[in-house]
């Protein structure tokens, strides 16, 4: 699908939503249609580099984890009762800790939120930091609740969408690198801390 069209789509739905809004009298603006086109436009003049990807899988050394978002990952961990450990390889994989990341499909933010995802979720501000990582870790907690508590059914679905897994991961290769990174991520972050896995 042409990128044109998956843009067009997206502001279908928004538009969508916009009016389920005002015919139940929701008051608080709608903001992502605006922000997405700002974000996508800094992402075109190269203002936004969205999912660095650093070599700590290649040379087998610990992932670094950015310390800025500690306090608010901690209290996503605490609230949804999943190990932050986890919480941070999502970050890792998905925006390197990079909260103004957009993704080349328009995902957003930290724990890369598409603008669907994130409504649903209740996100106003997908590149607000706090908004983003306890959207983000509702969402997985969501799938991981959905897979039975399977990490890598949760993690394709996180990554490809839940209607993309059924019985098995789907045999996409973004998909499998996606679960692979995530899950070393969560190991080498898990040495760092005294919390629990999966």
């Amino acid at each position: 699908m042409a990128v044109e069209n998956v843009y067009q789509n997206i502001e279908s739905i928004l538009r969508r939503i916009d009016s389920i809004k005002r015919r139940f009298s929701v008051s608080q603006p709608y903001r992502f249609h605006e922000t997405l086109q700002e974000k996508i436009a800094e992402s075109q003049q190269g203002a936004v580099q969205p999912k660095p990807v650093d070599d700590s899988m290649k040379s087998g050394e610990p992932a670094k984890a950015d310390s800025s978002y500690d306090e608010i990952i901690e209290a996503a961990a605490e609230q949804y009762r999943i190990p932050s450990a986890l919480i941070r390889a999502v970050i890792k994989q998905e925006s390197n800790f990079n909260a103004e990341a957009v993704s080349h499909k328009g995902a957003m933010g930290l724990m890369q939120l598409m603008p669907g995802t994130a409504d649903l979720l209740g996100v106003d501000n997908p590149f607000d930091p706090e908004e983003n990582l306890f959207g983000g870790t509702q969402y997985l907690v969501d799938l991981l609740g959905r897979y039975g508590g399977n990490l890598n059914k949760a993690l394709a679905a996180y990554n490809a969408g839940p209607n993309r897994v059924q019985d098995n991961i789907p045999n996409f290769q973004e998909t499998r690198n996606f679960v692979d990174s995530v899950l070393y991520y969560y190991e080498s972050f898990s040495k760092t801390t005294d919390e629990e896995g999966f």
